[in-house]
Order: structure tokens, then C-alpha cells, then sequence
């Protein structure tokens, strides 16, 4: 039997880009909830990058879950939407057939304002932005279909930035910052605690 509790699959988002790795969101998430999570989160990493590496790091460790998130750069980088669809469901179906539960995480929206001053992105900035809200979109409909649960930090990380009345939640438009990733911690809890049926 496994000891691995959980592998957190995904880009800078995961990996804790500008922050101590003790700031990361899932090492904070890992304390909280009291699980043993591995973080496999590589900066810039895209779709096609996680997919090539989901053995290796995912299904060789033989964690009980898989989160994975996925896209961001893809969408900046020009990549066609259609492509990094493919790759999600590719990653879901290998979880699936080596026995480990899949969780998607939709990826959070880019601040338009901070991306043209900060970052450099392959289509416009609004287009970047609908884009991004259109893979959400995807996803929300692939795993309703799949019966996957997601974890939707595109929609409420701006709901938790309210609640908590953090200022300034990026740190170049697309990465969160110090506060920011720990509300991606409580946002992960927070719902990963509805799928158990934990309440506080």
C-alpha cells in the first residue's frame, strides 16, 4: 500500500514560482490537511511536458491521488486549445488505469492589466484572458462528464482574494504572490475537504 498520499502535477503554479518551497500551495495544503503530498510542479512546464513525464512522475511513485493542472502555458505560449485538451485527457485516462484517483485544478485567470507590463504572452491580452476562461469552461464540462472532481481555482480565487482583503494577490500577472498562493492552499482544502465530506 502506498504512503504516498497525493502527487501535485502541474507548471509554476504548483511548483511555487518567487516563494520559499515552504510557501508553495501544496506544501501548505500537505500541513493543513495532514497528508503526504509530492510536489511535481516544474516552472514553464506545459501539457505535453506533465503528459511525457506522468509515469515517471506520477504513476512510479504510486501516490492514492493525482491533482493535476495543467495549461496555463500552454494558452501563453500559442498553443491550440485542442492540443492541450488532448494531453488532460490523456493524463486522467493513465491515472485512471493505474488505479490512482484523478483531481483537476482549472487554472487561475491571468490579470490582464500586470501581463502587459510583466509577461509576454503569444495572443492578445484579451484574447489570453478568453482563452483561459474558455479552457475553464472545458474542463468544468470534461470532468461533470467523467464524474472527476475539480478544484476550480479560476472562479474562486478571486472570491477568496475578496473575502480576505488581500491587495495584491500576483506578482507579474500571471504568478500569485506570497498571499496568494496560501489562498490557493485554503482554496485546495477548502474543496478537497468537501470531497472527503470533512467539515470543520
Amino acid at each position: 500500500m502506498s504512503m504516498l498520499d497525493m502527487v501535485c502535477l502541474g507548471d509554476s503554479i504548483v511548483y511555487g514560482y518567487g516563494v520559499d518551497y515552504r510557501n508553495a500551495w501544496p506544501y501548505l495544503a500537505s500541513k493543513r490537511l495532514g497528508l503526504s503530498i509530492m510536489n511535481k510542479g516544474e516552472n514553464g512546464d506545459t501539457s505535453a511536458g506533465m503528459n511525457a513525464r506522468f509515469m515517471e512522475d506520477v504513476v512510479w511513485n504510486h501516490p492514492r491521488e493525482v491533482f493535476i493542472m495543467a495549461g496555463a502555458n500552454d494558452i501563453l505560449m500559442g498553443t491550440a486549445l485542442r492540443f492541450t485538451c488532448e494531453n488532460m485527457d490523456l493524463m486522467i485516462e493513465k491515472s485512471l488505469a493505474a488505479g490512482i484517483t484523478p483531481i483537476v485544478g482549472i487554472p487561475i485567470q491571468v490579470d490582464g492589466e500586470m501581463l502587459k507590463k510583466c509577461w509576454y504572452s503569444f495572443f492578445g491580452i484579451e484574447d489570453t484572458m478568453n482563452l483561459f476562461q474558455k479552457y475553464g469552461e472545458w474542463l468544468r464540462g470534461y470532468c461533470r462528464e467523467k464524474g472527476i472532481f475539480c478544484i476550480d481555482f479560476q472562479n474562486r480565487f478571486p472570491e477568496y482574494i475578496r473575502k480576505w482583503g488581500i491587495g495584491r494577490a500576483y506578482q507579474d500577472g500571471v504568478h500569485p504572490t506570497r498571499e496568494g498562493y496560501s489562498v490557493l492552499a485554503d482554496i485546495f482544502c477548502d474543496e478537497y475537504q468537501k470531497m472527503k465530506g470533512v467539515c470543520e
